[in-house]
């Protein structure tokens, strides 16, 4: 039920005459289905929008700028509630956490919707024809899929989904409507990889530029695996011939279409032990988000703050990483202390014991597992740096359930988050 919270003082909404708990019921006259339907329309500058009123429904036209919003909020009830996802895919990440967290870690969501409002990806394996046909008319785009492999009889497989419809022919036909799609591989050893990988290359640039990239990322594997399927993990070698196999397509890519396709995520760089790409490899870092490109802007983003940087703040500072990330910390932390010699700042690799060691990225570390190796150590600074990826993105909480406030408690120190480079760089320097 979509129904109206507030609205804003001279707003759209309220100049057309809709009230608090209003509830719409249609766009145009056709049934208002959720909020992607509300988002949709906000965006347009002439449509019906009909309410109803105390038992009483009401038509009202719409007449603005598409670029001006309504100005409307809605009850939480109105938001999306996530689809379940239909699938048991044999790398699920969520299959291997441990037991006795919170519920909402266990929650395994595979909804279109919420890859267009937020990047989700998902594997369309549980839209419906009606689900097709409103992505189309309305072009909620762009949409997040996880292919894996083109090879429908493997992909099943690696969903565990036997039922799972053909990938190509429905990439292609959100394509030929005008959906841009940006897509994933979970590259798992001895799957997808090798001549699987490279046919899955070949058949989502085919689908250029309505597939406007391919983000190539590795399996993450705890040591919560008992009962599940044995998965390789992705070795030194297996990365680099990830590496070279994905970059030596994207040559061809880009030499093609005139800008770059395929990407490896930084985790497969730091597996193959190959020093990662430039800042301007990646554009306009489509998967940022993927972990494609989030050591490049990082460093940018230091760089850029260095520039105005004018002397070391007082203090000592630690900063709280993963073990993938340490040595690029360290990268840019020499440039600073060559510029100024006064800064006093340390790295604390944390390694991953919550998850298991295979896993080494900071976004999965968690704060029993900081604590842990803070604990006893002499060379902690007063203020410790941590970088946001670490805690949910609208709490202050780690995967554990931890706090950043029990963090706080449990080390005595300050806590910083930082957002990005340019955060992470002005938290120990001056800046002018």
């Amino acid at each position: 039920m979509l129904k109206i919270r507030s609205l804003d003082k001279n707003s759209a909404a309220q100049r057309l005459g809709l009230k608090k708990d209003d509830v719409i019921v249609a766009f145009n006259g056709q049934p208002a289905t959720d909020m992607l339907d509300v988002a949709y329309f906000d965006s347009q500058s002439d449509f019906s929008v009909t309410v109803e009123r105390k038992g009483v429904r009401l038509n009202f036209d719409v007449h603005k700028n598409a670029a001006l919003p309504m100005g409307w909020d809605f009850y939480d009830e109105s938001y999306i509630e996530p689809r379940w996802c239909a699938n048991k895919c044999v790398f699920c990440f969520v299959d291997q956490l441990p037991k006795g967290q919170r519920k909402t870690l266990y929650v395994k969501d595979d909804d279109w919707r919420l890859s267009f409002v937020s990047g989700n990806f998902v594997t369309l394996t549980n839209v419906s024809d009606s689900d097709i046909a409103r992505i189309k008319e309305k072009k909620f785009s762009p949409l997040y899929v996880s292919v894996h492999a083109t090879d429908d009889a493997l992909r099943r497989k690696l969903l565990g989904n036997p039922s799972a419809r053909p990938i190509m022919p429905l990439l292609k036909e959100l394509a030929d409507s005008g959906i841009v799609l940006y897509t994933q591989v979970v590259m798992c050893p001895g799957l997808n990889d090798g001549k699987v990988l490279q046919k899955t290359m070949e058949d989502l640039f085919s689908l250029y530029p309505a597939v406007q990239n391919l983000a190539v990322v590795p399996v993450g594997l705890t040591k919560y695996r008992c009962g599940l399927r044995d998965i390789q993990p992705v070795s030194k070698q297996i990365a680099a011939e990830t590496v070279d196999a994905v970059e030596s397509f994207d040559a061809r890519c880009a030499e093609a279409a005139g800008e770059h396709f395929a990407y490896c995520s930084d985790e497969m760089y730091v597996y193959a032990q190959r020093e990662l790409p430039s800042y301007e490899y990646y554009g306009d870092f489509p998967q940022l988000e993927n972990g494609v490109g989030l050591v490049a802007d990082m460093r940018y983003q230091f760089d850029l703050a260095l520039r105005d940087a004018v002397s070391a703040k007082k203090g000592s500072f630690t900063v709280v990483t993963g073990v993938a990330a340490t040595p690029f910390i360290e990268q840019v932390l020499d440039k600073a202390r060559h510029l100024f010699p006064l800064l006093n700042v340390n790295v604390v690799t944390v390694v991953n014991k919550f998850f298991g060691e295979t896993v080494t990225v900071a976004g999965l570390v968690v704060g029993r597992d900081i604590a842990d190796a803070l604990k006893g150590r002499a060379d902690v600074g007063d203020t410790l740096l941590l970088p946001r990826v670490m805690l949910r993105e609208t709490e202050d909480v780690f995967l554990d359930g931890m706090t950043l406030s029990e963090l706080k408690k449990i080390t005595g120190k300050k806590v910083i988050v930082t957002a990005d480079g340019y955060d992470f760089c002005q938290a120990i320097l001056e800046c002018k």
